[in-house]
């Protein structure tokens, strides 16, 4: 039977499929997987065909017709549409987004509504509604001097949030005409002008009687012609004048006489088309690569699924292994995936990648525009390129025949997704998504997630190590310096930010045209100023939090909500001068480096420098070629950076993010101290690491001296066991944000009421405000569910309850102005 309806979902908060009709001339193009455009309130979007059916109990009433088809063939895989079921079913969020997840943003269209005058007499019109409808008069007054508008322009120039009913009065009487325009597409094939010799005069006789015959050709028109003819291949009309040194009106000459031929053609957008290839350096695997590899392509000969924890020390050869396993899986005909967890990682991993596999590798990332990206997406699902890599997102890659995934640094926090839906980490959706295809996964780290190590430990991952470094280089020196005791012996009221040994050390390396990195993981010159007489400290107007002072223009600047002001001259409190700046960030410690060695070339790395585009790879190439002494940056500089020639590392306060409350602060201050520590000496140089800290006996940095990871894991595994915390226990984390405190505090308390309604086996913590407790004017609260993987193992009994709860809260409370977002797994319950 002929299907005459369409389930379709779309990228809202309602998680359900709505029915569509079918009309005549679209049932054969209507698909699964295909976008449509269809009716959706008073707009029109972009949803996905998830289902199709010859009958409905609707009433011919309520349904309506889809508008369009915009896909002949699926967009999404078969494969990725049941990964994206798995999310929504998992993370707990609308199947529409998680399919919006899979695709390129750009793909989705949104219609903008606009209001048109159509009436004959304006001015009449005017005056008769002046006194009968105020509203509709000034409607029809912006309209008469404009023609068209939309309605968010509208609303805002009469300074009305809502106009829509007296625009439906307007047009009930023929006044106005309310339309849907659908926005330019942002990404059109790009055509470019290509040269080529005409076919017609390439053989030898030929070209004798055109080119070296009687024909008055200038020096110019030959020397095109020649390189033309050398190449033996088409070039883009830019290309050619570059290299060539003519001019257009030569080759436009050269057309008329039907020498050479012009014509447009598609032309890729490649985010790294001028980025160098070299060739790569013959690398003989050691022992334990040898060994780790092998077992990797065991598993991909047997073309079944399996994971593999591959830990290994900092510079022990994980990249290679990786690229092994990739030549295996090409050789196979299947593709693979490459994660990496930071934009700043992906210009030396994109290089050593493109030096093995040439063209077959596509890069996606945030940092390219929206046609790049689409290029590439493009170039994968083609076939055309056969290696996808980029960080959280590149896990969807549409990839035809997946056969390897590679998470590199896998206890990152970044690959965790906080939003907006869907809330996913993409080291599990890499689990998930290989289980489906019967692929293998690489999960590689030095300091691997207590989760994924634990998995190890219990058979659920089969554990790799590569315990020493290429060609036996020896691990850094860590030297632990404690701060106190440097600042009574400085005998100064504030601590330096160099201390005496770390500042040696740097006119050392700088001496021996050596280089360092510095990290301080907190940007900006101080982290808050402070009035020395009355205590006032200025706070971010929407969040609850300090404001950080930024050296360029003399800002102060929230890193929350991007709240931004002068900084002030005087206390706003007392009008007192004597305003003090504590705290360091990037750009004071930046300064502090100028003063005190100016003699060292100095790039600073952070959000601040790294806003426009190729400015990671810019920074990274520069002080890999030695333009720079000293790269000081925050996080982003701390992870799977080879520099040849850095010999020191040096943390400028490893106290930042150790305190903080959340039970996963000690872990990830250990792992980005032993990541950091793993830059110094990686090559011939021996490397030495000094790590500034209040906090010299701290676990974490007991541990992260030895470059212990055991000894931390054994310790921190036995605290979560006893307190039920992951790997023993899942967390849903569900957070209420809104404008009203009471009404946000309210919201929290009613739906833990719900949750502890339900029988079932878990902890209802809270409901409690967040540590952060107001963001961008908005309250927030957060309840906790914990619950045993003893007793549900799955979290399949956890999700259910929270699914249960959400949609009997909604539909007993009615609350509005409140947004709830649920984390489950999440990395941070800040």
């Amino acid at each position: 039977m002929e299907a005459s309806f369409a389930e379709v979902v779309f990228p809202r908060t309602i998680d359900r499929p709505f029915t569509y009709r079918i009309p005549p001339d679209l049932g054969h193009l209507v698909k699964i997987g295909c976008r449509v455009l269809a009716p959706f309130g008073p707009r029109r979007l972009t949803g996905f065909i998830v289902g199709v059916k010859a009958s409905t109990r609707l009433a011919d009433s309520e349904l309506k017709d889809i508008h369009d088809v915009l896909d002949l063939q699926p967009l999404c895989s078969d494969e990725l549409y049941r990964l994206a079921r798995w999310i929504s079913d998992y993370y707990l969020c609308p199947l529409g987004d998680a399919l919006k997840a899979v695709l390129p943003a750009i793909l989705f269209q949104k219609s903008r509504q606009y209001v048109e005058l159509v009436a004959e007499n304006i001015s009449s019109l005017g005056w008769m509604l002046k006194n009968a409808a105020p509203r509709q008069a000034q409607i029809v007054r912006y309209l008469s001097k404009s023609g068209r508008l939309p309605v968010t322009q509208l609303m805002k120039r009469i300074g009305a949030r809502n106009l829509m009913s007296s625009i439906n009065d307007l047009q009930a009487q023929g006044f106005v005409m309310v339309q849907h325009v659908l926005p330019k597409s942002q990404v059109k094939t790009r055509l470019a002008r290509f040269v080529r010799l005409n076919p017609e005069i390439t053989g030898a006789e030929a070209w004798n009687q055109q080119v070296d015959g009687g024909r008055k050709l200038t020096a110019r028109q030959i020397r095109c012609l020649q390189y033309l003819k050398e190449t033996g291949a088409e070039i883009s009309q830019k290309d050619l004048l570059f290299i060539s040194g003519i001019g257009l009106s030569t080759l436009k000459s050269l057309q008329k006489r039907s020498l050479v031929e012009l014509y447009d053609k598609e032309s890729e957008r490649n985010y790294y088309r001028h980025a160098e290839i070299v060739e790569p350096p013959k690398i003989i695997l050691n022992e334990e690569q040898k060994s780790a590899f092998e077992q990797v392509a065991a598993a991909i000969g047997k073309n079944e699924f399996s994971t593999f924890l591959l830990h290994g020390v900092t510079g022990s050869g994980k990249t290679q292994v990786y690229i092994e396993a990739i030549y295996v899986i090409l050789q196979t005909g299947r593709d693979a995936i490459v994660l990496v967890p930071e934009i700043s990682l992906t210009p030396q991993t994109v290089q050593r990648f493109r030096s093995h596999f040439r063209d077959q590798v596509a890069v996606l990332h945030s940092a390219m525009s929206p046609a790049e990206r689409y290029d590439s997406w493009r170039r994968l699902k083609s076939g055309e390129a056969r290696v996808a890599i980029g960080p959280r997102s590149a896990i969807f890659a549409p990839l035809r025949q997946l056969g390897l995934i590679v998470v590199d640094e896998e206890q990152e926090d970044s690959y965790k997704q906080a939003d907006p839906n869907p809330r996913y980490h993409a080291r599990d959706v890499a689990v998930m998504r290989a289980k489906l295809n019967n692929a293998v996964v690489i999960l590689g780290s030095a300091t691997p997630s207590v989760e994924s190590y634990y998995n190890a430990q219990i058979g659920k991952y089969q554990i790799l190590k590569l315990p020493r470094r290429v060609d036996d280089i020896p691990m850094p020196k860590v030297e632990i310096l404690e701060l106190q005791k440097e600042q009574r012996l400085s005998g100064k009221k504030e601590m330096p930010v160099f201390s005496r040994l770390l500042a040696q050390e740097i006119d050392k390396r700088i001496m021996n045209q050596q280089q360092v990195i510095l990290l301080l993981n907190r940007r900006g010159f101080s982290n808050f100023i402070k009035c020395k007489d009355c205590g006032f400290i200025e706070n971010c107007k929407n969040c609850q939090i300090a404001l950080t002072y930024h050296l360029r223009g003399r800002r102060l600047r929230c890193h929350y909500c991007g709240y931004t002001k002068k900084a002030p001259e005087v206390c706003p409190e007392c009008g007192s001068a004597d305003v003090l700046f504590r705290g360091l960030g990037t750009q004071r410690v930046e300064e502090d480096i100028k003063e005190r060695f100016p003699s060292a070339r100095a790039v600073r790395m952070d959000l601040d420098t790294t806003g426009r585009k190729w400015a990671h790879d810019r920074i990274l190439r520069d002080f890999e070629r030695g333009k720079y002494d000293i790269l000081l940056g925050t996080q982003m500089i701390a992870k799977g950076l080879d520099f040849q020639k850095v010999t020191l590392v040096g943390v400028i306060n490893a106290d930042i993010g150790l305190f903080l409350p959340d039970f996963r602060a000690g872990e990830r201050s250990f792992q980005l101290l032993t990541q950091v520590a793993g830059r110094a000496g990686r090559k011939n140089l021996p490397g030495e690491v000094i790590i500034q800290t209040y906090s010299p006996f701290n676990f974490c940095l007991v541990c992260a001296k030895t470059h212990d990871f055991v000894k931390f894991f054994n310790k921190e595994i036995e605290e979560r066991r006893e307190l039920l915390y992951p790997p023993f226990g899942r967390i849903i984390s569900i957070l209420f944000k809104g404008k009203d405190e009471k009404k946000v505090m309210e919201s929290a308390g009613n739906f833990a009421q719900v949750l502890k309604s339900e029988k079932v086996p878990f902890q209802v913590l809270g409901p409690t405000p967040s540590p952060l407790v107001r963001i961008q004017n908005k309250y927030r609260w957060h309840v906790l569910l914990k619950g045993s993987k003893r007793l549900d193992a799955s979290g399949k009994l956890l999700r259910q309850a929270v699914r249960t709860a959400e949609k009997k809260f909604r539909e007993d409370f009615k609350v509005r102005g409140i947004q709830i977002a649920v984390d489950v797994d999440p990395v941070s319950l800040l």
